[in-house]
């Protein structure tokens, strides 16, 4: 992760459109095209709901921008009233930080989630899962938002900093400290400095490739050639012990 320098570079997260959309309109026919309630929802057709705005929320953010997009027009793609979107977000603000926390609750769960049999081996696996989700074509179409529209709305980029830049480098330092712990890295390693080398060195330049259009690590052997040389480089500078 290249530090934010108050822009986030891996933090750029957003939703596409998925089978639950279609699914919410078999369920709630009413929001196709109709701002009428039909009944009182069912607790999963509210979740299915909310997921619905949030998801339409997101297109809209990455067509428009953040600037761009209002909320009577998500509202008007969601098929649902100001009122229903305003019951659960108090604003713009607060619609766009909920679209950056569902799209990447996730991955930073299953970090968060990761078990420390081998502190080294669960590393490798949660930087790959990084080097994956900083590279999704929504990540990255959320990081163009906050290059653009962050300087104006400094609000954004302090919770992405805080929701997810600080989670995932708490993650990487829980597991280094493990992994020192445990004898497998040489001491003196397990910090923050180290981790924010590491995630810079991970996605730095592949990050720049597809902000820049390149088509770098789009291809499975690319990313994982990629991936494994920069992890060899990694362990070999923290004085990883073979096992």
């Amino acid at each position: 992760m290249i530090r934010f320098s108050r822009l986030l570079p891996e933090a750029r997260c957003f939703m596409t459109k998925s089978d639950a959309a279609s699914h919410l309109d078999m369920e709630h026919p009413c929001l196709e095209g109709k701002k009428r309630r039909c009944g009182r929802p069912t607790p999963y057709g509210t979740e299915q709901l909310d997921q619905h705005l949030l998801e339409v929320a997101a297109s809209l953010f990455v067509e428009h921008g953040y600037a761009g997009t209002s909320v009577d027009q998500i509202a008007r793609k969601a098929s649902a009233s100001k009122q229903t979107l305003y019951r659960r977000y108090a604003s713009k603000e607060a619609l766009f930080k909920a679209v950056i926390t569902n799209l990447c609750a996730s991955v930073l769960r299953s970090m968060s989630e990761t078990p420390l049999k081998d502190p080294l081996q669960e590393l490798k696996h949660v930087s790959r899962l990084m080097l994956d989700f900083v590279l999704q074509p929504d990540a990255l179409s959320t990081y163009r938002i906050l290059i653009a529209d962050g300087y104006r709305y400094p609000n954004l980029i302090d919770y992405a900093v805080e929701n997810i830049d600080e989670p995932f480098y708490a993650n990487f330092i829980r597991l280094l400290k493990a992994a020192e712990t445990a004898g497998q890295i040489e001491a003196g390693h397990a910090d923050c400095i180290t981790a924010r080398l590491w995630t810079g060195m991970l996605t730095g330049w592949a990050i720049e490739q597809h902000l820049l259009g390149m088509t770098a690590l789009e291809s499975a052997t690319a990313r994982n050639s990629f991936f494994e040389q920069a992890w060899a480089l990694f362990t070999r500078g923290i004085g990883a012990q073979p096992h």
